[in-house]
């Protein structure tokens, strides 16, 4: 499997779904457990070099490898949710700036306007 790209992808196809179904178990989220299988092929394809036959099978260390990331994913996820109820971190809710801006604009014209039709004395009372 050491580089030859057709070995890699017919041990692929023979540990996927034992791959998936490893990481799955352990996230319970179909789409970070995606985002991990492909984390582990691409690991086992860089580490292809430091397998060794003398301490077990292939498909043995694509799973614990599996395992392992899966459970490193866990601890992470979880390390996040301390630190926000921690120190109350939260990440921003994501906003239409452009919008706001016309808002702003829209009501500074607005109030433009409405000092507008005032007397010079009710004018000068509000500002």
């Amino acid at each position: 499997m050491r580089g030859d790209q057709a070995a890699f992808a017919a041990f692929h196809d023979a540990t996927a779904a034992a791959v998936h179904g490893t990481v799955l178990r352990v996230l319970r989220d179909p789409a970070q457990s995606e985002e991990v299988v492909q984390e582990v092929f691409l690991e086992a394809w860089r580490a292809a070099a430091r397998f060794d036959p003398g301490r077990g099978s292939a498909r043995g260390w694509l799973v614990t490898m599996a395992h392992r990331r899966a459970v490193d994913r866990v601890r992470a996820s979880q390390a996040g949710s301390v630190r926000e109820e921690r120190y109350g971190v939260r990440e921003e809710a994501p906003y239409d700036s452009v919008s706001e801006e016309v808002e702003v604009l829209l009501e500074h014209e607005e109030v433009q306007r409405a000092l507008g039709v005032l007397s010079p004395v009710q004018r000068h009372a509000v500002c």
